[in-house]
Formats: C-alpha cells, sequence, structure tokens
C-alpha cells in the first residue's frame, strides 16, 4: 500500500460525514420519530455509520497507516485533523449511544446545525485537500529519490559488468599465448564475456526505463 492508497481510503471514510451529519440535523429538524419510517431508519442508520468510520480513520486509523510508512503529518496538518476530531466528537458521541435516544442526543447538541455546516464540513474539506496535495507530493518525492537510488545501483552493476568483461579478454589473450592448453581456459573466458555482454545489456534496458 502506498500514501495515495491510503489517502484514498481516507478520503473514502472521512469525506462521507460532511453529507451524514447534515442528514442527521434534517432528521432532527423533522422532529418526528424515525422508528417505523423505513427511509429514515436507512437514512440513520447510514448516516450514523458514516460517522463512525470518519472517527475511526480521523482519530487512529489514518495515523497508523501513516506510521506504516515512516511518514507523520507535518505540524499544521496535524492540527487540522485534530480540530477535525474536535468537531465531530459530539456526533460521534451521539451515534455510539445504543439506548436507543441518538434522535435525543443529536437535538440535545448545541447549535448542531451550526456545528455541521459552518465547522465540521468546511474543516474536513479543507484537512482532505491538503491531505492530498501533501501525500502526493511526498509519495512523489519518495519515488523519484527511489528510481535515482536504483539508477545508481544500476550504474555500480554497470561498471562490474564492465570489469568483468576486461577480465575475460584478458583471460582470453593468456590461453591464446599458452596455446593448446589455454583451450578449455579461452571457452571459460568467451563464456564469461558472453554473460558479462547480456548482463550489460538487460542494465541498460532496465536504466533506459528508468529515465524514461
Amino acid at each position: 500500500m502506498s500514501l495515495i492508497d491510503i489517502q484514498n481510503k481516507a478520503i473514502m471514510a472521512i469525506g462521507p460525514c460532511r453529507i451524514a451529519s447534515l442528514s442527521l440535523v434534517a432528521l432532527v429538524h423533522q422532529d418526528a420519530d424515525v422508528t417505523g419510517n423505513e427511509p429514515s431508519e436507512r437514512a440513520l442508520k447510514l448516516s450514523t455509520s458514516r460517522i463512525a468510520n470518519a472517527y475511526r480513520m480521523l482519530t487512529t486509523g489514518l495515523i497508523e497507516q501513516l506510521a506504516e510508512h515512516d511518514y507523520e503529518l507535518p505540524p499544521e496538518l496535524e492540527s487540522r485533523r485534530l480540530a477535525c476530531v474536535e468537531a465531530l466528537e459530539p456526533l460521534h458521541e451521539a451515534v455510539e449511544s445504543h439506548d436507543g435516544t441518538i434522535m435525543a442526543r443529536i437535538s440535545a447538541i448545541p447549535k448542531v446545525a451550526e456545528l455541521c455546516l459552518h465547522s465540521l464540513e468546511p474543516m474536513t474539506s479543507r484537512f482532505l485537500d491538503e491531505l492530498v496535495e501533501q501525500l502526493t507530493k511526498v509519495q512523489r518525492d519518495r519515488e523519484a529519490k527511489r528510481s535515482g537510488e536504483m539508477l545508481e545501483a544500476v550504474k555500480n552493476a554497470e561498471a562490474v559488468g564492465r570489469n568483468i568483461r576486461l577480465i575475460a579478454f584478458n583471460a582470453s589473450i593468456e590461453a591464446a599465448r599458452i596455446g593448446d592448453q589455454g583451450k578449455g581456459f579461452a571457452v571459460i573466458a568467451t563464456e564469461i564475456r558472453t554473460l558479462a555482454d547480456r548482463t550489460q545489456s538487460l542494465l541498460n534496458n532496465i536504466a533506459t526505463f528508468l529515465r524514461a
């Protein structure tokens, strides 16, 4: 999994909490019992699930996944993450209740509509935008560094290949100098040189691919 994969998982988990929060506010404003109302029950269930998923990703999921890739959010982006957690906290506490009082708990949140419209929505949107920008840049930089390291390894291997060909060439000259006694040695030297040439060709192809 790359940082881009983590980024996409974060978007899928956190993004839907925005519409979910507004859906919960709409249900509260209906001021009616959702029990027995199939569309309302379905909307409530989906919204509570989305809030829970977003909260889990914001609090632990994202940080743990980034840590597995030896990365942590820069201070400013980390502050935005914590602000999103704080904004989502009241809704999360409400939807995590299992006593059938979710709607009452949401309704009891002070200025819940304002919280969702003017805090949670813009905060999460900005956090996700900056998260995408940051992780895309880091992933691109890492790939460039990795490509550079691979090119350096190819250059080192090419140098070894040139040395092998030189050794094989010198061995062929020595075999020719000593006559019949060096025939077997000459065959081996030829095979070594052929193998070195093939290796060099392969390394050239790899280097061309990395530079493309």
